[in-house]
């Protein structure tokens, strides 16, 4: 399922997808981490399908199977909220997308530290939620520490590092 939503066949995935939750249901159980992870898989080929509201079905399905099994600040959390926050912003809730985000950037916070690039990723996705609202300023800051974390971490020859001068180029 993964490599056809690589190859952009979403109607393959979504065939293979389809299948998990039952086989997993049946053999491991309703609340397993794999489960979650099913679900989250499935809300991302949704995502990019366009069906902003089923996939945010599936993400909070995964996200309560997070919750339930590996508690409140685990990093699969920080992404089931990071890819929460993306699916808003694309519906314009551009507060509620802020809200998800700052969940996200928190939990990465206390579980990975201020230098890891996940912290950079959450970093650089409210600079865009802040780009779109027009505050570039704001933008402008948040991109600044994406982009940091980015160079001391990854190295300057990074694809992320680009990315980052990228987005502050815009």
């Amino acid at each position: 399922a993964i490599v056809y939503h690589e190859k952009c066949e979403i109607d393959k995935a979504l065939d293979y997808l389809n299948k998990l939750p039952s086989i997993s249901l049946n053999t491991i159980g309703e609340n397993h981490p794999y489960v979650a992870n099913s679900y989250n898989n499935m809300a991302n080929v949704y995502s990019d399908k366009g069906e902003l509201d089923t996939a945010l079905t599936y993400y909070n399905k995964s996200l309560s199977i997070r919750l339930n099994t590996l508690g409140e600040n685990h990093p699969d959390v920080a992404t089931s909220y990071n890819n929460m926050a993306i699916v808003y912003s694309h519906k314009g809730e551009l507060d509620k997308a802020l809200e998800y985000h700052n969940k996200s950037l928190s939990i990465s916070l206390n579980t990975l530290g201020e230098n890891h690039p996940d912290v950079a990723n959450s970093y650089n996705n409210m600079a865009i939620v802040y780009k779109e609202k027009g505050e570039l300023d704001k933008a402008l800051e948040y991109h600044n520490k994406s982009l940091s974390i980015s160079m001391n971490t990854l190295g300057e020859n990074h694809l992320y590092v680009a990315t980052s001068y990228n987005n502050m180029a815009n």
